[in-house]
């Protein structure tokens, strides 16, 4: 039966193909994956934060960095928790 995450590394599998390709060799360390997972939280906070406590009226060019935060943590926490050594080893520049 097939697991979850395994739905999620289909449904991400454009984003991770992209980092798990290849057969040059790579660094990889455990911590790489708890700071990748950190990382993302911290920015998916400030996203949240800022969204959150925005006041109205504000010029709407505000949600721009809002956006990339946001993405920029969604990014981090996918490819902590779906991706492969070689994944989280190429997020950091480990080649």
């Amino acid at each position: 039966m097939p697991t979850p995450r395994t739905y999620a590394r289909k449904l991400f599998a454009p984003l991770l193909d992209r980092l798990e390709g290849g057969d040059q060799p790579y660094r990889y360390t455990p911590k790489a994956r708890l700071i990748l997972w950190v990382t993302g939280l911290l920015f998916l906070a400030l996203a949240t934060g800022l969204a959150v406590l925005l006041p109205e009226g504000t010029d709407p060019a505000v949600l721009l960095p809002i956006g990339i935060f946001g993405l920029v943590g969604l990014f981090a926490i996918i490819v902590a928790w779906l991706g492969t050594e070689r994944a989280v080893a190429r997020v950091w520049g480990s080649r």
